[in-house]
């Protein structure tokens, strides 16, 4: 087989294997209570984006990338939730070390530790539970 037909069979399998190199994404949002600063906030928001460095799985950064940012649209839809972080994942096995429960028994120890901040400051209904939390993963392999 000539080089040629080498790469272009590589490329081939590549493109046939590209599910199994998909993105996770795990999408957050947060309405947090009425009477939290935006100094608290904003330091939430940034404690969050800042995990992309401080995360940590078998000494390595593991999460692909973390954006976020206050609501903007005024098309009406965001039933009051105000800020939205988005982290991207390698694969499931990272999402999942990164969740905890009900995947790993283990969650990492910095997102456990920002979420014990965060949780309490998030809106609740009338007996206690919290509602000022969306969590919504995907995928990018694509259409099945």
């Amino acid at each position: 087989m000539s080089i040629k037909n080498k790469i272009a069979a590589g490329l081939i399998a590549f493109v046939l294997a590209a599910p199994a190199f998909a993105d996770i994404h795990h999408v957050v949002i947060f309405k947090y209570q009425a009477g939290v600063s935006m100094q608290k906030r904003a330091e939430i928001a940034r404690a969050f984006i800042g995990l992309k460095e401080s995360a940590k799985r078998d000494g390595k950064s593991y999460i692909v990338s973390i954006i976020g940012g206050k609501a903007i649209s005024k098309e009406g839809f965001d039933k009051g939730f105000e800020e939205a972080f988005v982290v991207t994942f390698k694969n499931t096995d990272d999402r999942n070390y990164f969740v905890g429960k009900p995947y790993s028994q283990t969650m990492d120890p910095n997102h456990l530790a920002l979420a014990k901040i965060a949780e309490p400051l998030l809106a609740r209904d009338a007996t206690g539970n919290v509602v000022g939390l969306f969590v919504f993963d995907f995928d990018t392999a694509g259409p099945r």
